[in-house]
């Protein structure tokens, strides 16, 4: 294809990409290559089920409870900053395909899931139920429903993708995996094309839709376009070889939002023409990528994910146990579960009321007069994205504090469960601390302060990117409204996080 007629594809980082280390792209090229990674988490998941079922029912015991609620979150974030969206590339739940494909086949025809239900909300409401759940019913001091919440999650893919395309659990069910999508956006690295130039003279598109690749066109299938072996750069086996099942091209992608990184892409492009490429962190935040894709409703999902994040700390403080004693007291009602709905509900529209005034403030004092866009939604479409490092950063503090607090606890917690089931075995209870008690403070202290200045950056580039020298007044909203996040994290991570019982106050 002519350059001057290829199509103008968006702009993607140009940095090093990973997969030119030594045996990388050669290993994920591989067609086993995510299975690799997946079924240690599937043998995880079958322990976490056996001990939350039949094993020991204390919590700090059991397998389901202390690496789920313990080690998970905190490697789930780490893993997030530090390289990418590396929990949805491992997961599990997806090995269920192969019984959902013999499903579907007692099926007339896959049904298609509702246009109205293609957006971020049906996630929101999940992850808001979700929330709510952990506190009512002490997910974490409940192995048995730990258990359960497994199963219960294993079942909901399978059925999803028996009924519906596959990847429609990923992008519209899923609320772990639209956590992990909306702060990936942190992460350093991204899918992007190597020479765009390829990508705009290659006709089948198979890193969005797949390829079936066979020494002669006979032996096809039909499941995708056929590509002959003798096409393939650096070919990597014969079969049928999937696209992205979240809809992304690769050149298209903009934004970590809705990619997997399970790598599909990367095996299915004949021209061996996909990067994983280093970024800077954030980098997106300044680029506005959900106006096309995610849209409004991807950005209230980063919103609210940020509020949640801080009330979900602020419950296990003193303060908050307080606090929904007066509640309790003023209402006349001890029922948990209202009182639950009700903070819960107060934090919700308190966040977003202070987020769109901070955002429509901003746009006044930038310029923005006219009505028709100065609404709160194109506001918060602007300014939206300086919650995401914000809420990363308080997520990754918290999430790293009880992590650091009791990583080496799996060493006991695995011993004590073949202790359980007869084993000549002594647990160590000892090992719990990943470092010193008195590091927990300035560690989380540090991410807030990191992540704060990030949230600096992405407001500063925002405002001068849409503003220009009115700029200067449009960031002292955002200015403001970072600090007074900020002090209020470093006040909540100082607060001693005590061990709950009900909403009523701790039990230790």
């Amino acid at each position: 294809m002519n350059r001057l007629h290829r199509p103008a594809w968006p702009r993607q980082p140009r940095g090093p990409d990973l997969l030119r280390l030594p045996g990388l792209r050669r290993f994920f090229r591989w067609r086993y290559a995510r299975l690799v990674f997946q079924l240690p988490l599937l043998l995880l998941a079958v322990f976490v089920v056996v001990d939350g079922l039949t094993g020991d029912q204390l919590a700090p015991r059991n397998l389901a409870t202390t690496t789920l609620w313990l080690h998970y979150r905190g490697l789930v974030v780490i893993a997030l900053a530090l390289l990418g969206n590396a929990f949805c590339a491992a997961c599990p739940l997806l090995l269920t395909r192969g019984l959902s494909r013999r499903l579907e086949r007692l099926l007339p025809r896959k049904l298609s899931w509702p246009k109205l239900l293609k957006n971020k909300y049906l996630v929101i409401t999940l992850l808001l139920l979700f929330f709510l759940s952990y506190e009512v019913f002490d997910l974490w001091a409940s192995p048995w429903l730990t258990a359960w919440l497994v199963i219960g999650y294993f079942a909901g893919v399978l059925v999803v993708d028996t009924l519906f395309p596959a990847g429609t659990f990923c992008r519209y069910v899923c609320p772990l995996g639209n956590f992990n999508f909306a702060f990936a956006t942190a992460s350093p690295t991204q899918i992007a094309a190597v020479d765009p130039d390829v990508c705009s003279g290659c006709r089948d598109k198979p890193c969005l839709h797949g390829r079936e690749s066979y020494p002669e066109p006979s032996q096809a299938q039909g499941q995708a376009a056929f590509i002959p072996l003798s096409s393939i750069q650096n070919a990597n086996g014969q079969g049928f070889f999937p696209g992205c099942e979240t809809d992304l091209m690769v050149p298209t992608v903009v934004s970590n939002m809705d990619c997997t990184l399970c790598m599909n892409c990367v095996r299915a492009c004949p021209y061996d023409n996909v990067a994983l490429t280093v970024r800077a962190p954030g980098l997106e935040w300044t680029r506005a990528p959900w106006a096309k894709r995610g849209g409004f409703a991807a950005m209230l999902l980063g919103i609210l994910l940020t509020f949640w994040g801080l009330l979900n700390a602020v419950a296990m403080t003193g303060p908050y146990y307080r606090g929904a004693e007066w509640l309790a007291t003023v209402l006349g009602t001890r029922n948990e579960a209202l009182l639950l709905i009700l903070i819960f509900a107060a934090v919700t529209l308190s966040g977003l009321a202070l987020t769109t005034a901070m955002s429509l403030l901003a746009d006044r004092l930038g310029g923005v007069n006219n009505s028709a866009k100065s609404t709160p939604k194109a506001a918060l479409m602007r300014w939206g994205y300086v919650l995401l490092p914000l809420g990363f950063g308080f997520w990754a503090a918290h999430y790293l504090f009880h992590f650091l607090t009791g990583a080496l606890s799996i060493v006991p917690v695995t011993q004590h469960f073949f202790e359980f089931w007869g084993s000549a075995v002594d647990p160590n209870w000892r090992l719990s601390r990943l470092v010193p008690t008195r590091w927990l403070f300035p560690i989380g202290a540090g991410f807030v302060s990191v992540y704060s200045l990030l949230a600096v950056w992405v407001a500063f580039r925002i405002a001068l990117r849409d503003f220009g020298k009115r700029g200067v007044l449009a960031l002292w909203p955002p200015l403001l409204f970072i600090l007074a996040f900020a002090a209020f994290s470093l006040l909540v991570l100082a607060q001693p996080m005590e061990m709950r019982g009900t909403i009523f106050g701790p039990t230790f």
